[in-house]
């Protein structure tokens, strides 16, 4: 074994193949020679005793999903590939799973995990950057997610900018951009990019409304000031709230609440959710009462806010 660099986690340890050293694979188990590069073994493999085809598979494949960015992630990736394909395979099938999941931080980080090993096997593959760029946008709008949300929106615009270089006329990219950018408040962006959907697609009520919105930024309609720093201020909220600093998180909401500007451009029965929490948590019960409510009339199914209500209800009749 050798040990040459240090791996990401200490459970790996680095193997180096030697010179001619191959592994089989495929129905016909034709030969594919390893490349004589650090490649991550488990930290258990027995010391002086050259690790099995499966061992190195096995350990390469959960390595990269843990490090898609790791150094010689491209490398990992290509000899994935060729020596080990059943697991792209396996990429595919989680990916389809962790679609057909509500969205969750958690699931989202593994479905950008198996993506981006896909995206090193496919790098000019623009539906795969699309992909990338879009999980990272909806991993980023996650309420507990928020104190990272210029972090995830800049991961998003990196693979979408990709993306549209790719496929320019992809009306899905463009609003997705276009969504990103107004939320940045770079509004010259956002128009560039909706009006490159108003262009392509037919007469229909997404058009009259993305146009009317079009119109609305042309003629100064739009925040004063990105409404990317208000949702990091959600974030920080949370953030206090998950420190028992319930005071904190509750004034930075009323405050937003106040001035309407996130309710107003990003209606969400989240927002209203969670000030009705931080007030309730601060004895404000009357004023989380009404959080609450505005919350179900966005979504008079929001299954939180019918529990708080009931909770609320319970606890001043006793």
């Amino acid at each position: 074994m050798n040990n040459i660099e240090k791996p990401l986690d200490p459970q790996y340890q680095f193997y180096i193949p030697p010179a001619g050293r191959v592994v089989t694979t495929g129905a016909d188990e034709h030969e594919v020679l390893l490349p004589q590069i650090p490649l991550p073994l488990d930290v258990t493999a027995e010391p002086d005793t050259e690790p099995s085809g499966k061992q190195l598979g096995v350990c390469l494949y959960n390595y990269l999903r843990r490090f898609p960015d790791c150094p010689r992630c491209e490398e990992y990736a290509q000899l994935l590939q060729q020596a080990f394909p059943y697991y792209l395979t396996d990429i595919g099938s989680q990916i389809i799973m962790l679609e057909a999941k509500d969205v969750d931080g958690p699931y989202i980080r593994r479905k950008i995990s198996y993506l981006k090993i896909l995206a090193l096997i496919s790098p000019k593959n623009p539906q795969l950057l699309q992909k990338l760029g879009i999980a990272f946008f909806e991993l980023g709008m996650i309420y507990v997610e928020l104190i990272h949300v210029r972090r995830e929106l800049s991961h998003a615009m990196t693979f979408l900018h990709r993306s549209v270089r790719l496929a320019p006329q992809d009306t899905t990219t463009l609003n997705v951009l276009g969504q990103i950018s107004y939320l940045m408040g770079d509004y010259p962006a956002v128009l560039r990019y909706w009006q490159g959907v108003v262009d392509q697609i037919g007469d229909c009520p997404a058009k009259q409304s993305l146009q009317q919105r079009i119109e609305r930024i042309s003629a100064g309609g739009h925040p004063p000031q990105p409404l990317i720093n208000d949702l990091e201020a959600i974030g920080i909220a949370a953030e206090h709230y998950s420190a028992h600093e319930f005071d904190a998180a509750a004034e930075i909401m009323n405050r937003l609440e106040e001035e309407a500007v996130i309710p107003e451009e990003l209606p969400s029965p989240e927002f209203f959710y969670f000030l009705a929490l931080c007030r309730e948590k601060t004895e404000e019960f009357a004023a989380a009462f009404e959080g609450y409510e505005k919350a179900l009339r966005i979504d008079p199914d929001h299954q939180a806010s019918l529990d708080a209500i009931e909770r609320i209800t319970t606890e001043m009749s006793n």
